[in-house]
């Protein structure tokens, strides 16, 4: 029993060497997305002055890329600079606006500077639809790894369980890391592979949960175009009066003339950093077309919000992002030192061949 579960963890680590590796050094740094993108210069600083409004965010990213659906992301504060992305007809802009001036600081693709390029690769290994598949492949290959390492783990002596021996040689020594440093990890590697999992398998689970529970994803609202659309300022405070409180994090003005502008808000309680509460506004006529706080939504979403929170390390605060930081760092080098172990001992075993097929004196 033990050696097929010992053989199951090590080709299963062979295997998801390379993504536990590309994972685990991307996810720890995107933790810390903001701190360091800020520190490196991609993500512009916060900005002293009043806000310049709306409007004219959205009329300064759509004269820079005209005819696109546009994405407006706001900070903790209207003091923080404001990301755009815009999504044309094949092709997807990401820009940095200044909240005090409206000017575009930065106009990028998807990808280009480190940060972008990080979530890209840790989200689909910078090859889209088929990369976020074989993401969730290797979180699964993951889970697995994890559950059989620790049933092979599960001590008799729980006196020598956390043993490392430093005067037993380099293998040895590196072996005895690779267990104490798995097994350290491995509730935290639960979470992050299955909560992982979850999210690039969102869409088929959500819709199975729904179903489970008889409720049906909500759809966007129609609207009869007008002849002009209302400044978004005024869409803006009519969405927030309907929906009182919390924080705007995205306002969505669609390229489509029959689509509402979206407002996407964290109400307080709300544990997803990003929120998951929505308003609907006709953009011609400033009615309030729909409003839907999360504990409202469907159960897929519901749970979508709480998967998110646990994987990106936003449920207990900076504790919780040092903790996922460190766990991302410690995946990649689980994978190394894996890796490591299969080829010492290949080598060994190796080494002994010759001597075992040597005819003997006699």
């Amino acid at each position: 029993m033990k050696r097929g579960i010992i053989l199951l963890h090590r080709y299963l680590g062979l295997a998801c060497a390379l993504g536990a590796l590309i994972l685990g050094l991307s996810g720890g740094l995107l933790v810390f997305k903001k701190e360091l993108s800020t520190l490196s210069g991609e993500r512009p600083v916060a900005v002293n002055g009043p806000f310049v409004g709306y409007q004219a965010l959205y009329q300064a990213a759509e004269s820079r890329h005209p005819g696109g659906s546009v994405n407006l992301r706001f900070g903790e504060t209207l003091a923080e600079p404001v990301l755009v992305r815009i999504r044309g007809a094949g092709e997807e802009r990401l820009l940095w606006l200044d909240p005090v001036t409206a000017e575009v600081v930065s106009d990028s693709a998807p990808g280009e500077g480190l940060f972008s390029w990080l979530r890209e690769l840790h989200e689909m290994l910078l090859m889209d639809d088929a990369g976020e598949t074989l993401v969730g492949i290797i979180g699964i290959g993951l889970l697995l790894m994890v559950i059989s390492g620790l049933i092979y783990w599960w001590p008799k002596d729980w006196k020598r369980a956390w043993r490392v021996r430093t005067d037993k040689g380099v293998r040895i020594l590196v072996a005895d890391l690779h267990r104490v440093a798995g097994t350290a990890l491995s509730v935290v590697l639960l979470i992050s592979a299955l909560t992982g999992v979850l999210l690039v398998f969102s869409k088929p689970i959500n819709g199975w949960i729904n179903a489970l529970y008889g409720a049906k994803p909500a759809r966007s609202a129609k609207v009869v175009p007008g002849e002009a659309r209302l400044p978004l300022d005024l869409l803006v405070a009519k969405g927030n009066a309907a929906l009182p409180g919390g924080r705007l994090v995205d306002v969505r003005v669609d390229a489509k003339a029959d689509k509402p502008v979206v407002l996407r808000k964290r109400l307080p309680g709300e544990i997803q950093p990003n929120g998951r509460s929505m308003v609907e506004v006709d953009p011609y006529r400033g009615e309030v077309l729909t409003v839907r706080p999360v504990d409202q939504a469907e159960p897929g979403i519901r749970l979508t919000t709480w998967v998110f929170a646990f994987h990106v390390g936003s449920v207990g605060g900076l504790p919780h992002r040092v903790l996922m930081l460190v766990t991302g760092l410690g995946l990649a080098l689980l994978g190394g030192s894996g890796v490591y172990q299969w080829s010492a001992r290949e080598w060994k075993q190796r080494r002994a061949m010759p001597n075992r097929l040597a005819p003997r004196a006699g």
